[in-house]
């Protein structure tokens, strides 16, 4: 069985470890220079925006966007420089990047309050707008996610520091002329569609774009402490935690479990789920009901009082 750890380095060791998808094209459109896949039509619900974790693109959604749009509108999109989008304008520190969502969402004529969901360091990008702009968010979702509650952990400080150095590898590789071997690994752990799973190679086998991630995931542990003293997300924000792990009893999960829950155990609202025999990236795939019903929960709570009744089956 696979550790919680590695786990959650797979989408950096695919990097050197597959061959190269025949290409498609890749959902969505440039607004703004950034690569979005909307889907879903506008309701009384807030929209949903989807934020993917490191070296990670809007493809990481491909299930989980058509089962949300079931109830509202809901997008998905690739960081500036990552994926299909244009290079970014600004750094890759957390709060940069935040901007750049804030951007968008004006773009996109989103000028209500919108419910994040952030997988893995893509949650502490959420939790950076919410700190920011705590108005502008109805809802969050964790999705084993990195947030500023982690930098008193040692062992999770340690466990990102890993990362950090396996993304450098990724680069490393990237800048050597191994970029072109793909993301096959990752790609079949989160089971992707067949033109999402394309479009996430290609974004894996790029030098410049692998350089952007590797450059977003230098930041990580920086952001934590930054968020921190911003507050991190605030309790009044209604939260909803999915923390899941093949080895939930292993000291390092227990570190995981135990900061991962803190965000909804202080939320006025919250609610932690607990998705049981969950590897780190199964909640876009095969255990996405999570995020369904994570979301839908707080579609509920929403001040339009819409409650979805939406199939969380898949």
């Amino acid at each position: 069985m696979v550790n919680l750890p590695l786990m959650r380095f797979v989408p950096i060791l695919a990097v050197l470890l597959a061959l190269m998808a025949k290409s498609s094209a890749a959902a969505g459109e440039r607004v703004g220079g950034l690569r979005v896949d909307c889907r879903g039509e506008r309701t009384n619900a807030p929209t949903v925006i989807l934020e993917s974790g490191a070296f990670g693109t809007a493809d990481d959604w491909a299930l989980v966007l058509p089962d949300l749009s079931r109830g509202g509108r809901v997008c998905a999109y690739d960081r500036g420089g990552v994926g299909g989008s244009a290079p970014r304008a600004g750094g890759t520190d957390v709060t940069a990047i935040a901007e750049e969502l804030a951007g968008l969402l004006d773009r996109l004529g989103e000028t209500a309050p919108v419910i994040l969901v952030g997988h893995s360091n893509g949650a502490l990008y959420a939790e950076a707008f919410a700190a920011l702009w705590p108005e502008r968010v109805a809802g969050l979702v964790y999705v084993n996610g990195v947030t500023s509650n982690d930098n008193a952990e040692p062992l999770l400080l340690a466990d990102l520091a890993r990362e950090r150095r396996l993304s450098n590898l990724a680069a490393d590789a990237g800048a050597i002329g191994l970029a072109s071997l793909g993301a096959g690994t990752v790609v079949e752990a989160e089971e992707l569609p067949v033109e999402a799973a394309a479009s996430k190679r290609r974004a894996l086998s790029s030098p410049k774009r692998l350089r952007v991630a590797r450059d977003e995931d230098r930041a990580i542990i920086p952001g934590l402490f930054t968020i921190a003293a911003l507050g991190g997300s605030p309790p009044s924000i209604p939260t909803v935690s999915i923390y899941g792990g093949p080895v939930p009893g292993s000291p390092l999960a227990s570190a995981w479990r135990r900061a991962e829950a803190v965000p909804s155990e202080r939320a006025v609202h919250g609610w932690t789920l607990e998705a049981v025999g969950a590897t780190h990236v199964s909640p876009l795939a095969r255990d996405r009901s999570y995020v369904l019903v994570a979301v839908n929960w707080l579609r509920s709570l929403a001040p339009s009082g819409h409650s979805p009744d939406a199939d969380i089956g898949h």
